[in-house]
């Protein structure tokens, strides 16, 4: 009796861990993204997996045009092509097409733009001559009021965000018009590490160096003209280990192509992660597949791999995919947003975003601006641009909340 007990009992725990070992499986394969199919009885299919996420959250998310969820959330699907949606109140949709795979997870990270943008005074006076410094974090320019105010002067405005939402950035006068200097008169031009400005008078011939590490002090203005060839030799040099750093990240295969003109514009600034190379290819050519292994989630949109010479174009480093982008005549003044994956560019006078993969380009400004004054804030929520309220009003440069 004791050993027919004996045997029941062991019996019992083989079929109890059977059944634990049975559901972890299942547990597991229902996680990779299997889903039961009744359809020839209770099997499981391989399915893969929608992770749809969005800024801002709470986006509805639409495939093959059927309202399916809200962002953030995790769909199962069978294998195939889909159209994706993501739409919300006040926001511009994002939109594309992917491949599913077996168990493998899709991220769409949608970025949503403003419908209907916010603009925001920066400057009140007016902004003369403004430029955006090569890392798109200062704008200096000059103010001449009609009546000759200690409100005249060179100002600085720094746009980074401040963590305190109730604390707006002001820009910053760094001096006056002093000793017979005008500044309304300059022309501007940044170092390459952003941390100079070099003022040229074309009227007189001269020019004054300004350092921005340290206080401007009106009474160490002088005539820098005869140190030009040593200060432009500087700049050079600080122009080529810029772009040694920056090449020095790229897969080889992809150097040649790559022109030093966006190698010290663009090339892996501010693009999340400095995993995307923006490129301007200086040669035709074949890009070399499989330059990593990659990922099982690659990127399914369409690659160009065949280099054409003077087109733009985006390397995924992670990712090993190549987008094309535009080309010079489509697109100027080209800058990555910062915290997202798209790039802002100007196009027919208009303010323009497009994703990394070349896929929802959309205007986020058509409003009258200068295209040579396009800057993002380090948060990528705003965009700064020379314009004004209204035709006839004085240039001034705004801030279009796009997010």
């Amino acid at each position: 009796m004791a050993t027919n007990s004996s045997k029941k009992s062991f019996l019992i725990m083989i079929a109890v861990a059977g059944i634990v070992i049975s559901g972890t499986i299942v547990i597991s394969l229902i996680a990779r993204g299997y889903q039961l199919n009744f359809k020839n009885g209770p099997i499981l299919s391989p399915t893969g997996l929608i992770s749809a996420t969005s800024k801002p959250k709470s986006a509805s998310v639409y495939i093959n045009s059927r309202l399916f969820t809200a962002t953030d959330d995790t769909i199962n699907l069978p294998p195939g092509d889909y159209d994706i949606r993501i739409a919300k109140d006040g926001y511009l949709p994002w939109e594309k097409t992917i491949k599913v795979k077996n168990e493998t997870v899709y991220q769409t990270d949608a970025d949503l733009f403003r419908s209907v943008p916010d603009l925001r005074p920066i400057s009140l006076s007016g902004a003369i001559n403004p430029v955006v410094s090569p890392d798109n974090s200062k704008i200096i320019y000059a103010v001449a009021t009609a009546s000759a105010t200690r409100d005249d002067g060179l100002y600085l405005y720094e746009n980074n965000n401040n963590a305190l939402p109730l604390i707006k950035n002001s820009p910053q006068q760094l001096s006056q018009n002093v000793n017979g200097i005008d500044w309304s008169k300059a022309q501007y031009q940044f170092s390459p590490n952003s941390q100079q400005v070099l003022a040229t008078f074309k009227a007189t011939n001269t020019h004054y160096l300004i350092d921005l590490n340290q206080p401007v002090n009106s009474k160490q203005f002088y005539d820098i003209t005869a140190q030009l060839p040593i200060i432009f030799e500087e700049w050079d040099k600080q122009k080529s280990d810029l772009i040694a750093t920056r090449l020095a990240h790229v897969p080889k295969e992809l150097v040649p192509f790559v022109s030093t003109a966006s190698a010290q514009d663009l090339l892996l600034s501010n693009s999340p992660g400095y995993d995307l190379v923006f490129y301007l290819a200086t040669a035709d050519g074949q890009l070399k597949t499989d330059i990593i292994s990659p990922p099982p989630a690659q990127s399914t949109q369409k690659q160009e791999r065949l280099i054409k010479k003077n087109n733009y174009y985006v390397y995924d480093i992670k990712d090993d995919t190549n987008f094309i982008i535009g080309s010079p005549a489509q697109m100027t003044n080209i800058s990555w947003l910062p915290n997202a994956n798209d790039l802002i560019f100007v196009q027919n006078n208009e303010i323009m975003a497009i994703e990394y993969d070349g896929t929802n380009k959309q205007k986020l400004f058509g409003g009258t601006f200068d295209p040579t004054i396009v800057a993002s804030t380090t948060d990528g929520n705003q965009l700064l641009t020379l314009t004004s309220a209204y035709p006839g009003a004085p240039l001034n440069i705004y801030a279009i909340t796009i997010k």
